[in-house]
């Protein structure tokens, strides 16, 4: 096999390893605001939304990176861990940005927002967070 079909199959697992956790996030908040809205209100399962977004948010800000990261190390030697540490710092700040937003500016409850978040976090026990689905084809 080629090295562009090592990269690409690569691409294809990660990508479907981030399409994975995402569907599980929106899955559990779904569940998770019609119970809430059942139980409260339509405001506090919105703010539940909210949050389980904000960490759907930080998947995707996060992935993007690893994902610029990966392509980076398939032309050079390795991958660069100042682009992985700039990934993380870059998804916390989109989270605290976005937490901010929630509470601050609109004014949503926050213990809604927190338990979305969490429970959107809780996707990552469900699937295997950001391991590959299956193995990329080795080189070679």
């Amino acid at each position: 096999m080629s090295d562009s079909a090592g990269v690409q199959s690569r691409r294809n697992s990660f990508l479907a390893t981030v399409k994975s956790i995402s569907y599980a996030q929106l899955a559990l908040v779904l569940i998770a605001a019609v119970l809430s809205y059942l139980q409260k209100d339509i405001g506090f399962a919105l703010a539940l939304v909210f949050g389980g977004l904000i960490s759907l948010a930080g998947t995707w800000v996060h992935a993007w990176r690893v994902h610029l990261a990966t392509e980076a190390a398939s032309e050079a030697v390795g991958i660069d861990t100042a682009e992985l540490v700039k990934g993380s710092v870059l998804k916390y700040l989109t989270v605290i940005a976005l937490f901010a937003l929630g509470m601050i500016i609109i004014k949503l409850e926050a213990s809604a927002i927190v338990i979305g978040f969490v429970v959107a976090q809780m996707s990552f026990l469900f699937t295997r967070g950001y391991a590959a689905r299956r193995k990329p084809a080795q080189r070679g």
